[in-house]
């Protein structure tokens, strides 16, 4: 029972990762300005939709059949605690840098294009805000089958998302390129 579970949710988080990923993509938001949805408004529309299609995707995870797959307590339930707070505060710093209005949708950024940020936690890694939520999903100290093969579609999607992210980020910001190469992806590289 639990295994036709993990197929439904590898089926449906493959529905969810292409719908995503197609309505955050160049082609997409070109039909959108050529049918009178530009910026501010996409953005809006397109976080709405992400937002109602992510718990859509979550309440349907919720109903299929399910079974514990581990639960830590003492050291290690502390420790998981742990590092979900460390993957919090990494994406509540990744909200620092950046204008939350033009994030969402609520306000047109001044350059009209997605903003490059290289300030704050940015200096370190240029994806704080998946990092910060993979930490958080996959620290889980109680975790059921579901929400396990849930996290890893999540992360697989936050990984390769990334990828579609900065080809985009490059053909906006030519300096993004400098940017790859001195900053990691997720894990901060250590300097002397």
């Amino acid at each position: 029972m639990v295994f036709s579970s993990v197929v439904l949710i590898w089926f449906s988080g493959l529905v969810f990762v292409v719908f995503h990923s197609f309505t955050a993509a160049q082609v997409c938001k070109a039909w959108c300005y050529q049918h009178g949805l530009t910026e501010p408004k996409y953005r809006l529309l397109y976080s709405v939709v992400a937002v109602l299609s992510t718990a859509a995707w979550l309440f349907y995870v919720q109903q299929l059949p399910d079974a514990p797959f581990y639960a830590w307590d003492g050291t290690m339930q502390m420790l998981f605690w742990l590092i979900q707070a460390v993957g919090l505060l990494i994406a509540l710093a990744a909200f620092s840098p950046i204008d939350g209005l033009v994030f969402l949708g609520l306000k047109k950024a001044k350059s009209g294009q997605d903003p490059f940020v290289v300030q704050g936690v940015y200096r370190w890694m240029r994806h704080p805000m998946y990092m910060g939520a993979m930490l958080i999903l996959l620290a889980m100290p109680e975790q059921t089958w579901n929400g396990f093969h849930f996290t890893l579609v999540i992360c697989l999607y936050f990984i390769l998302g990334s990828r579609l992210e900065e080809r985009r980020m490059l053909a906006e910001h030519p300096d993004y390129a400098d940017y790859q190469q001195q900053v990691a992806a997720f894990i901060p590289k250590i300097r002397r």
